[in-house]
């Protein structure tokens, strides 16, 4: 994905992406710190840069746009010991996992014994996470299922997120490093097309693969989601994914869908059981 939607683009206050030849999603994205950065806080951001494999472009005292500019980046990631801020075209939006922390801290709160007190967790009912498990998901987007998922594997339990959008994966991946949430140090973010990594993984090698493709309609959303339909991958969940997925999990593939369930039936998926009203749907496949 480019984020360079041109002049106009830029005019706007808007990232635009653009579709560049190719089955991955590019941006010009290159990672710096926030004003007058300590030698620590530049170690830290340069350390990232060469773990994204991104470009380092040094910040001083400058305003972010002039170093983008200098940088030839569409997008800055601002890294500080504690954040992991987006910036482009003026905006500013720094990474949260949004409702997931508060679902992450309930399932927290289930394991030490909350009981059915506790809000239920829909996902987790589908995906069914026992402790120890290895996870794999397969659209991380913002990293919320991610987080619920390490919370309710546990200590013993890892997470590989898996996400097309570079951008995305580096914002998020470095936001999960900033979390002072333990489950996020067990999550691997990737940047990756699920489809190829999934043909590259052996046999049985999770025990749970979950999907989470962008719905086909917009509708009412917490704040960030916004940004990631913009971000995010559009393409939707292919039969071919599926099956491969299938071959990779030792217990079950979960695919996530909006109402009215469109894409499960188009897969040929049959929801679970939900409550009245649901906003999403569930289906769950049996290994191949």
């Amino acid at each position: 994905m480019s984020l360079a939607g041109g002049k106009a683009a830029r005019n706007r206050g808007r990232l635009r992406p653009a579709r560049v030849p190719g089955i991955h999603f590019l941006v010009r994205l290159a990672i710096t710190t926030p004003l007058r950065p300590s030698p620590a806080e530049e170690a830290d951001a340069r350390a990232a840069a060469s773990r994204r494999g991104l470009p380092f472009a040094p910040r001083g005292a400058r305003a972010a746009a002039e170093v983008a500019r200098e940088a030839g980046a569409d997008a800055l990631l601002v890294l500080s010991p504690r954040a992991s801020v987006l910036w482009c075209a003026g905006e500013e939006r720094r990474w949260s996992a949004g409702m997931g922390a508060l679902r992450a801290k309930r399932t927290a709160a289930r394991a030490a014994g909350g009981g059915d007190a506790i809000t239920r967790d829909p996902f987790l009912e589908a995906a069914g996470i026992r402790a120890g498990d290895r996870v794999l998901d397969c659209t991380a987007g913002l990293g919320a299922d991610a987080l619920v998922a390490a919370t309710a594997a546990g200590p013993e339990g890892r997470v590989l997120g898996l996400e097309a959008s570079a951008l995305l994966a580096a914002w998020v991946g470095e936001g999960l490093r900033r979390s002072p949430d333990p489950a996020a140090a067990r999550i691997e973010l990737r940047a990756a097309d699920h489809a190829e990594a999934l043909a590259a993984l052996p046999d049985r090698s999770f025990d749970v693969v979950v999907f989470d493709p962008m719905f086909r309609h917009a509708r009412a959303e917490p704040a960030g989601f916004d940004l990631l339909r913009r971000l995010a991958d559009p393409r939707p969940l292919s039969p071919e994914a599926l099956a491969r997925a299938r071959r990779v999990a030792r217990r079950w593939v979960v695919v996530k869908d909006g109402a009215p369930g469109w894409d499960l039936a188009r897969l040929g998926l049959v929801p679970l059981p939900s409550a009245r009203g649901a906003h999403r749907y569930y289906a769950r496949l049996a290994p191949a």
